[in-house]
């Protein structure tokens, strides 16, 4: 789930509530909430599954994500990280830029992610 959710969540769930890493281009802690832990789940799949060299079912998760939860930014940054995975930076830079973008449109996210992924999608497209 995106970071700016987790925010307003994250105050009113007690300090021991069970966290999750999500590695990607935040490598963030993620309070879980009830009711987004398929998002959570998700999205996690998706990580495994690169790590295990499983692209193309971690690129069907990812539009699992983009299908059902059009409104979070988990599917368009785990594609980006998909494709970067596999090579295919040009496509890696354009999700970059999408979820930059998607950041950009939307309330909650700060200025640093955003310039973190357009940072990213310019490092991969001078990789070209």
């Amino acid at each position: 789930m995106p970071l700016r959710q987790r925010q307003e969540v994250q105050e009113v769930l007690p300090a021991s509530a069970p966290t999750v890493k999500r590695p990607g281009v935040l490598s963030r802690a993620c309070t879980l909430v009830p009711g987004f832990t398929e998002l959570d789940s998700l999205s996690n799949r998706v990580v495994d599954l690169i790590e295990e060299g499983r692209m193309e079912e971690a690129e069907n998760v990812c539009h699992q994500l983009l299908a059902r939860y059009p409104d979070q930014i988990d599917g368009t940054e785990r594609l980006a990280e998909v494709y970067e995975a596999k090579g295919e930076k040009k496509r890696a830079a354009e999700y970059y830029r999408k979820a930059a973008e998607f950041a950009q449109k939307s309330p909650g996210f700060d200025q640093e992610l955003i310039d973190r992924y357009f940072s990213q999608a310019k490092l991969l497209e001078s990789q070209n």
